[in-house]
């Protein structure tokens, strides 16, 4: 198959967004499509140093756009205005792509969020749109925690995304879609009429399965909780603190490590003097991914409060590695954590102080019983090995070709081959049969 993929974000040995672009494009080209990939110029070096490194990767055309009169490295405060103009500067270098190619599909993978306009389904062959997310929301029970700021910034991206059906640049790429993969129900829920009925459920993650680890033995060492990701107010970190004060009045020897910058860090820093944690918290502001990978195997769980991820590397990358999580019933995290791996605090009507005394009692329970704990591990490999990448991206395809195929829209011709000799066709009309 013939694939553009537009992955404005798109970097090797980096996570989030930058990892969603790097890995499923160089995986879309090793289950045998041929991919041309639509890459934001701030990505060139980084991909080019990867290209050298694998020449496999030559195979895949990498095309960096660039706007007229605009580098992306100057006004980094702008990035959303120099977004849409890189998407029309896209959509010049796919037309002329496409004379040239012949495309049997357009992806738009990155950015994947529900507010990022794409101009490709004017380009012709079917677009897929996704997945996308950030229809997620904080419960207003625990905005209590947030300050003044943080308050208003959530309620104007909440009225941000109620015009999602009506906003011009957002409506009229999701309109032109053949289908769109939305990462939880609640951002599928924003959609009405016509879009909706397109929408289908598919977290974006995957990992490779030589990342997996194997399942831990009962520790005796004195329990060690890891965070990590950017400091900002949903993410919850307060939420962590707060049930590790209470936890530590119970287990004193533990310990928590937080990784990651941003604008709560002061603010965090001041709630551990005002615990009395300074001696039991440590803050690393940031760590290459090896290194990461190197924490989740030395500490125990990981705590991620957040209050409206979509999906969530790091919980996905700690389960890989053995590592249960302690997540909230919120956004993509608690599709991902099941309770034979994890931890999931409910929060229906609860405040901020409730959960956090919640989750401590939670963890204080699991820790007095290792083999749950040990248990726990052996069902984060298991839960994570359902994540791997190939398997993944093959079913995404099958999924958006079989729904596309299925509503009547141009069907596709596919030849690819997997690395297991799979041909990547539809292999239903019903999703979910792959």
């Amino acid at each position: 198959m013939k694939l553009l993929i537009s992955a404005y974000g798109c970097e090797p040995n980096r996570g989030s967004e930058y990892a969603v672009g790097w890995n499923w494009a160089t995986e879309a080209h090793r289950l045998g499509h041929e991919v041309c990939v639509l890459v934001s110029p701030v990505h060139r070096d980084a991909i080019a140093a990867a290209v050298r490194e694998d020449v496999a990767l030559k195979e895949i055309r990498w095309v960096f756009p660039e706007p007229h009169y605009w580098s992306p490295k100057w006004s980094p405060k702008w990035w959303r205005t120099y977004y849409l103009l890189w998407q029309k500067a896209a959509l010049r270098a796919a037309r002329a792509l496409h004379r040239e190619v012949g495309f049997d599909l357009v992806h738009h993978l990155t950015w994947g969020g529900i507010r990022a306009a794409t101009f490709l389904g004017s380009l012709g062959p079917p677009l897929i749109i996704g997945p996308v997310g950030g229809g997620e929301t904080s419960p207003r029970s625990l905005r209590d925690g947030f300050r003044f700021r943080d308050k208003v910034l959530e309620t104007t991206r909440d009225l941000s995304n109620s015009t999602i059906n009506i906003n011009p640049l957002v409506r009229g790429g999701m309109a032109s879609a053949a289908v769109i993969f939305v990462k939880t129900a609640d951002t599928g829920d924003l959609f009405v009429g016509s879009m909706r009925q397109k929408t289908v459920l598919f977290i974006e993650l995957g990992i490779q399965k030589e990342q997996l680890s194997l399942p831990r033995m009962p520790r005796q060492t004195s329990p060690r909780f890891l965070y990590a990701g950017r400091l900002v107010y949903w993410k919850g970190v307060h939420i962590a603190v707060q049930a590790f004060a209470h936890l530590s009045k119970r287990v004193p020897q533990a310990r928590f490590t937080i990784v990651g910058s941003g604008p709560e860090e002061a603010r965090l820093k001041a709630d551990i003097l005002a615990y009395d944690l300074k001696e039991r918290v440590d803050f690393i502001s940031w760590l290459p991914q090896s290194r990461l990978f190197e924490l989740y195997d030395s500490h125990d769980l990981l705590l991620f409060p957040s209050l409206h991820d979509s999906s969530g590397g790091v919980v996905l990358e700690a389960l890989s590695r053995g590592m249960p999580v302690v997540c909230l019933d919120l956004g993509g995290p608690k599709d991902i954590v099941t309770l034979n791996s994890g931890v999931i605090i409910k929060t229906t009507g609860l405040n901020t102080a409730q959960v956090a005394s919640s989750m401590a009692s939670e963890i204080c329970d699991l820790f007095a019983s290792p083999m749950t704990l040990a248990k726990m591990s052996a069902g984060a490999i298991s839960r994570a090995n359902d994540f791997i990448l190939s398997n993944r991206v093959a079913q995404f395809y099958r999924e958006a070709l079989s729904f596309i195929e299925g509503s009547g829209t141009h069907p596709v011709t596919v030849a690819a081959q997997s690395g297991a000799d799979t041909p990547v066709v539809p292999v239903s009309r019903e999703l979910g049969d792959s």
